[in-house]
């Protein structure tokens, strides 16, 4: 859809990209520094700056302590972590839950980690059943958990980890989560799951400075785990790809030291563009369901297109780009589409204006 969007000279709302001036000046200037006298290889677990400042942070924020030399590793984005993280845990055959509609990328990591996907529908009411759950885990051996998630923007709250806990414990899970969009949350204080319960010991956190800090491109995430969980993860990691950019990983090092000031402002940004885009979605007649966490809004349409048909119209006859909700399930089919709200007010407006003026719907 960013392919189309350009082609057609549509304002993109359909991925995730913040527009320039969102990166923090200071962790720009870091990076530009960096490029002068840091341009080799680091480490491939990561320059060890940036590891204990990763530590460093995490322990403040979750009250857990990862070790920098054996706990923590820096990989290229928060997707090759995932990517490591199955490759290195998942074998043939083996049972990996998902809750749906996901992410796309996992779908594919896990089939190329030879493992069986095993998603659990949350379309309605985007909650989780735990029967339907404790019946997953029976067969399974790898729990992948987002939150806040992409595209729905559903925030997991305390009681539904202290059920995903117990049965991880139970079934002797281990638990994946995605916490990319960790500092975008509008709801009551966000939970990460290694709080709840002893999820700690059986997690690997993967996240990174791509949503955060407005980097989408400069590819450094973070995998935080146990010792004997990161051991794995790492000899992929390794031989994938050796080490994140280095001039960006010396720029997290600024990015980690930025005051708590910095992620409450990020928050009420988002927050308003959010409420800005569904009160201007609802007002052309359409269906938003507002998020409570990421910079995503799923939206029904009310037509008897496809998914797939309405975002392409879309993009065509009103100039604006969405993502088809089928992208989002494994069997390919939705009615819903996903717009996102990283890009700022003036653009969220110009693609309002230009949904009101091609309505069809």
């Amino acid at each position: 859809m960013t392919r189309a969007a350009l082609r057609e000279g549509a304002i993109n709302l359909s991925q995730g990209i913040p527009d320039e001036e969102e990166t923090p000046p200071a962790v720009k200037a870091a990076a530009k520094e960096a490029i002068d006298s840091s341009s080799q290889y680091t480490l491939t677990w990561g320059l060890p700056e940036l590891r204990e400042a990763v530590a460093d942070r995490y322990e403040a924020w979750k009250g857990v302590r990862y070790d920098p030399e054996t706990e923590v590793t820096v990989t290229c984005g928060t997707s090759e972590a995932i990517m490591s993280t199955l490759l290195a845990l998942c074998g043939e055959d083996d049972g990996v839950i998902y809750f749906e509609p996901t992410y796309e990328s996992y779908i594919p990591a896990i089939r190329f980690a030879g493992a069986r996907g095993v998603p659990i529908d949350i379309t309605d009411g985007l909650t989780v059943d735990p029967d339907e759950l404790r019946a997953a885990a029976k067969d399974a051996s790898v729990l992948l958990l987002n939150t806040p998630q992409n595209p729905t923007g559903k925030v997991f709250g305390r009681d539904e980890l202290r059920e995903i806990a117990a049965v991880a414990e139970a079934e002797d899970l281990v638990v994946v989560t995605d916490e990319i969009y960790e500092h975008i949350v509008y709801a009551d204080d966000y939970v990460s799951p290694v709080t709840v319960g002893n999820l700690a010991e059986r997690t690997v956190v993967c996240t990174g400075m791509s949503k955060t800090y407005s980097v989408t491109g400069w590819r450094v995430g973070f995998a935080l785990a146990p010792d004997c969980l990161s051991a794995e993860l790492r000899k992929i990691h390794d031989y994938t790809s050796i080490c994140a950019p280095t001039p960006f990983q010396r720029a997290g090092v600024e990015a980690l030291s930025l005051p708590d000031d910095y992620y409450v402002e990020l928050s009420d940004s988002y927050e308003a563009r959010r409420d800005l885009l569904c009160d201007g979605l609802a007002d052309v007649g359409l269906d938003p369901v507002v998020p409570d966490g990421a910079y995503y809004v799923m939206v029904r349409y009310g037509t008897d297109e496809s998914d797939t048909a309405f975002a392409r119209r879309l993009v065509r006859e009103a100039g604006v780009a969405t993502v088809p909700g089928s992208s989002f399930y494994t069997d390919g089919e939705a009615d819903w589409v996903r717009f996102t709200f990283s890009r700022n007010e003036p653009t969220l407006r110009e693609a309002l204006d230009n949904l009101a003026e091609n309505r069809w719907w």
